[in-house]
């Protein structure tokens, strides 16, 4: 079964960069079909969940491969995907995997992820992944698996019940993970620039990995830095960039007295327009000890979701 949510969430220009379709034909397939249900906000703005999303990337994915519309336009999510895996997606010419992971919720895809962690598997990690991302959608496996698979790994090394090593190795494949399915996002000539990267002295850069690709599915054109850049490196790339944002990671370490002064530092040195964003385990400390009130805090990857979308809404007023 392909889970989604179904929570009324995305503007339509969300909808046509995840899908690839044009605004024009989702809502000749509407009108035709009676194929969405979205809702209108009070200011007549289209909404639409993950789950309408993926049924409509599933159907412009096979129509692209020859089926008529109005024959599996009736198709529900289900039978859409497995249509989908047999005619789409190729046939693996490596060896299968070892379990089958065919009837493996999210959940449980998480917790073999882990298991695979453990004894520092990178093989299978990468290919239960992939599968998720296949049957779940890229938000499902950044919200439900990458993003506790991290923040999991991560709390067990403090509590040395992994070695480093282990925490090492999920970051390695999580990255090499994140950058193959960038390749697959198609970016509108107008798309706003996202800046990513940790303040200097913070070098855990997992979370400002997963701030990327969590914008790149928004629709953002995401320019990721590395990480500990010094303040004034941050604020000249956004003034090269003309980003309209900034996400920092801070994870590790949680003490450290110079970065509240580095975010007042470049809180000051960027545009007022330029949207500061922090987020990360240690980042509402840090949040706490700012003199400065312009500055938003992410507690999680839907919060920042969220908080680009209301940017990119704000810059389209």
């Amino acid at each position: 079964m392909v889970v989604a949510s179904k929570e009324l969430r995305h503007p339509i220009k969300v909808v046509c960069h995840r899908t690839g379709l044009t605004a024009h034909a989702i809502r000749v397939w509407e009108r035709r079909y009676g194929l969405i249900c979205c809702k209108r906000t009070d200011s007549n703005r289209r909404l639409y969940s993950d789950e309408e999303i993926e049924r409509l990337r599933l159907l412009k994915e096979l129509t692209d491969c020859g089926h008529r519309i109005s024959q599996i336009s009736c198709l529900c999510l289900d039978e859409l995907y497995g249509l989908y895996k047999k005619e789409v997606i190729p046939a693996p010419a490596a060896a299968p995997l070892p379990q089958d992971l065919s009837h493996d919720s999210a959940e449980q895809c998480l917790q073999r992820c882990k298991e695979a962690v453990q004894v520092l598997d990178t093989a299978v990690i990468s290919d239960l992944l992939e599968e998720a991302r296949l049957r779940y959608g890229q938000r499902t496996v950044l919200l439900r698996i990458i993003a506790p698979l991290v923040n999991e790994v991560g709390e067990a090394w403090r509590r040395g019940e992994m070695r480093v090593s282990h925490e090492h190795l999920a970051t390695s494949v999580v990255r090499d993970f994140l950058a193959l399915g960038a390749r697959n996002y198609q970016l509108r000539p107008n798309a706003p620039e996202l800046l990513v990267t940790t303040p200097i002295g913070q070098i855990h850069e997992v979370g400002a990995l997963l701030a990327t690709a969590a914008a790149r599915d928004l629709g953002w054109r995401v320019t990721y830095l590395g990480p500990s850049l010094p303040a004034e490196e941050i604020a000249a790339c956004v003034e090269i960039r003309k980003a309209r944002a900034v996400a920092l990671s801070m994870v590790y370490p949680s003490d450290d007295p110079n970065v509240p002064n580095e975010l007042t530092k470049l809180r000051g040195m960027m545009p007022a327009h330029t949207a500061l964003l922090i987020g990360g385990r240690a980042a509402y400390g840090y949040y706490q000890a700012l003199r400065v009130p312009d500055v938003r805090l992410v507690n999680c990857l839907a919060d920042i979701e969220s908080a680009l979308e209301e940017i990119s809404v704000r810059g389209c007023e």
